[in-house]
């Protein structure tokens, strides 16, 4: 069974936030809330004064959450393997559809081929149309030893190849020809994440951070990792441009790693444990979650900014940085990144 991204961030997501520092500012509210029409109430009455509290039906678990590239779409994944496309500005729902037979783990839209991504059980990856559902494409991709699902897939914007991890024997697949052919194994990889002109293609397993380059699929360079996330923990990868070069920025439980990639040096520039980083493209800066705080970084590696810690379960940015998105409690908590930035100021001393 694939463990959903939620639990990665649950340790840090419902802590005490009691010992956060007093200078920090409280996280802005959202810009806007998705979520079902439709409540749930738990509660049954009974007689007397009694009551009862139902289990919430599937249809009313919202497990998952995912942007399209340019942040237009939101998609909405619930226990039932409902999928909801909204937009994402005015939150009216565009389509809904079961697309898979169980539920949905990541949804991913390409532009090229007008076809939306998504991934479930057992390795299934399914090409459907965004409007309908209707499917158009099915890949089976290796199951290992261990029978983990899918981690994350990345599909190329020109739509003619895919990566995927799933912490045992991920692939690189040219989805052109059928069979789809591996065009490059990515090992036990944990995440990936490609460089803003997508030349590179950068993954971390728990030990090392590795690269290849996606024109030839050779290796670029290795480097083992100079700490690890917590063993509950799944490591995340961000990547961000330096004078010219490509930069990555990898969680531990003892700092925020960073890593130059072009000469595969790192260094910690945090001593705070830190459980997820993500890449916001547009300013070039970096979101991290770490102790007691919500933080932005530039990409030499100085903190900008800090916020109070927030509740959430998955926390997520869409590829072009338009939005950060987070799921806690069945709704999807935005913010647009522009007005979120701009209300950044540096902790006080």
């Amino acid at each position: 069974m694939k463990i959903p991204v939620c639990t990665v961030m649950l340790f840090c997501a419902f802590s005490t936030p009691s010992q956060t520092p007093p200078t920090l500012s409280e996280f802005p509210a959202p810009t806007k809330v998705l979520q079902d029409e439709k409540q749930f109430n738990a509660v049954r009455l009974g007689p007397g004064n009694t009551f009862s509290i139902q289990q919430t039906p599937p249809d009313f678990q919202l497990d998952s959450f995912d942007f399209s590239p340019d942040g237009e779409w939101t998609f909405m994944s619930w226990a039932s393997g409902r999928l909801e496309v909204r937009d994402t500005k005015t939150g009216e729902r565009i389509a809904q559809f079961k697309p898979m037979p169980g539920p949905v783990f990541e949804a991913d839209y390409s532009d090229a081929t007008k076809q939306l991504l998504v991934t479930s059980q057992h390795g299934l990856i399914r090409f459907v149309d965004p409007q309908s559902g209707k499917r158009l494409r099915e890949i089976h991709t290796e199951i290992g030893k261990f029978k983990y699902d899918l981690q994350k897939v990345i599909l190329a914007k020109h739509g003619t190849w895919i990566a995927y991890v799933n912490e045992e024997n991920g692939r690189v697949l040219d989805i052109r020809s059928e069979p789809p052919k591996v065009l490059a194994d990515l090992e036990d990889a944990y995440d990936l994440a490609l460089t803003p002109d997508g030349s590179e293609l950068w993954l971390i397993n728990r030990e090392k951070i590795f690269g290849l380059r996606t024109d030839t699929w050779s290796r670029i360079g290795s480097a083992r990792l100079l700490d690890s996330v917590e063993a509950t923990g799944t490591p995340t990868l961000a990547l961000a441009s330096f004078e010219g070069s490509a930069v990555a920025f990898v969680p531990s439980h003892t700092g925020l790693l960073r890593y130059e990639l072009k000469t595969m040096t790192g260094r910690k520039v945090t001593t705070d444990p830190t459980y997820w980083v993500g890449s916001d493209t547009t300013r070039n800066k970096v979101l991290v979650n770490e102790r007691q705080a919500f933080s932005l970084y530039e990409s030499d590696g100085s903190r900008r900014c800090q916020w109070k810690q927030f509740q959430h379960q998955s926390i997520k940015v869409n590829e072009n940085g338009k939005w950060l998105g987070n799921l806690v409690f069945g709704k999807v908590e935005l913010w647009a990144l522009d007005s979120l930035v701009d209300s950044c100021t540096r902790p006080k001393p």
